[in-house]
């Protein structure tokens, strides 16, 4: 039995070498961010944009902890 109403929809983008993976999941979008071969961070949002938004922070934070601020 197939439910056409929760279609499997996954993007993923790229920023600054980290992978972001987005889906939605109901009500809001969740982010599973990661350099490859690491274990991802979960981020979870009320829209697209806003997820992608503290993606892109949680990873600028990062490089800056680990000196990469390039």
């Amino acid at each position: 039995m197939s439910n056409s109403s929760c279609p499997e929809q996954t993007e993923v983008l790229e920023h600054r070498g980290y992978q972001i993976r987005l889906s939605p999941t109901g009500v809001e979008w969740i982010a599973f961010v990661a350099l490859p071969k690491q274990r991802p961070t979960l981020i979870m949002a009320p829209d697209r944009e806003a997820v992608v938004a503290i993606a892109h922070e949680w990873i600028e934070k990062e490089l800056r902890v680990l000196g990469r601020s390039t």
